[in-house]
């Protein structure tokens, strides 16, 4: 029978933290060691698999191809680990939420005090995550993220789906006459290659050449704010625009729909008993919302 080759658990882990940085430096500040150290339990676990995982820089280090397939392949396992480690020394009344800022700034973080009434003794903490960035693995107990319309995320439930129209201040139509078309009306950037408005004009009939952009932004956040402040026209969900519609601050562009464009999902992470109660309390919040 041939040996079972050994591996160095503690060896993975610095290979791990290594990739996730990408740096030495960072790497053995995050393990409390020095980048010698790391650099030796890197060569170590080249050495015992026969492989290179990375390419050297200085004290940069970036993945081969074998170093990619490694690290897609552990990250999972260290996941767990990490979740189960932290599980043990964790109340079971806490609750770690992970979502993008911009629904954690217009939904979440605003709606938290009905959850607290639910559940006094919960403790929520919320971290934020722009979606290019979204980890592969959450570590969160819940993970919120945003899905296009068309793309499919096994294991994410269905938690609101996004009717987006466009949005505009009433100064800024007040001086159109309050009938200003699309046309009429720059359009605010906010999603990559402007996704969204490209397939809203396709559902709503609409052609994109007849729009013209104006601002970009990175959040949905910053572009509702730039609309509030007339700079155009911004295309969003109910979800994002509640608070400025009650206050007038915006309202729906005249003689435009709401599109399907996408919906928001999450993933549940851990089985507690405040987890399970916190995505059932956000189910119950939707249905309401719907």
């Amino acid at each position: 029978m041939q040996a079972r080759r050994r591996v160095s658990l503690n060896a993975v882990r610095v290979f791990a933290t290594a990739a996730g940085t990408g740096s030495l430096t960072a790497a053995g500040a995050e393990l409390g060691v020095t980048p010698g150290a790391i650099s030796h339990q890197l060569k170590k676990l080249e050495d015992e698999l026969g492989v290179s995982f990375f390419r050297r820089g200085n004290n940069s280090v970036s993945l081969t191809e074998a170093g990619q397939r490694f690290f897609q392949e552990i990250a999972p396992a260290i996941a767990l680990i990490e979740r189960s480690a932290d599980a043990l020394y964790r109340d079971e009344n806490e609750i770690s939420v992970l979502a993008s800022m911009s629904f954690a700034l217009r939904w979440l973080i605003p709606s938290l005090d009905r959850f607290r009434i639910l559940c006094p003794e919960a403790r929520v903490r919320v971290e934020t995550s722009a979606y290019l960035a979204f980890p592969a693995v959450p570590a969160a107990d819940v993970s919120i993220r945003y899905v296009r319309a068309g793309d499919t995320m096994d294991g994410w439930e269905p938690l609101c789906r996004d009717f987006s129209r466009p949005f505009v201040s009433p100064n800024l139509l007040a001086r159109g006459g309050g009938g200003m078309t699309v046309s009429e009306v720059p359009a605010v950037q906010c999603a990559p290659g402007n996704w969204d408005w490209k397939l809203w004009c396709e559902k709503s009939g609409v052609s994109l050449n007849d729009l013209s952009f104006s601002h970009a932004f990175d959040t949905d956040d910053a572009a509702l704010h730039a609309c509030v402040a007339g700079l155009g026209m911004v295309l969003a969900p109910p979800i994002l625009t509640a608070r400025e519609v009650r206050s007038g601050t915006l309202v729906a562009l005249p003689g435009y729909g709401p599109v399907e464009i996408g919906a928001y999902r999450y993933q549940r992470r851990s089985e507690s008993r405040m987890v399970r109660r916190f995505c059932g309390w956000m189910d119950d919040e939707m249905r309401d919302i719907a």
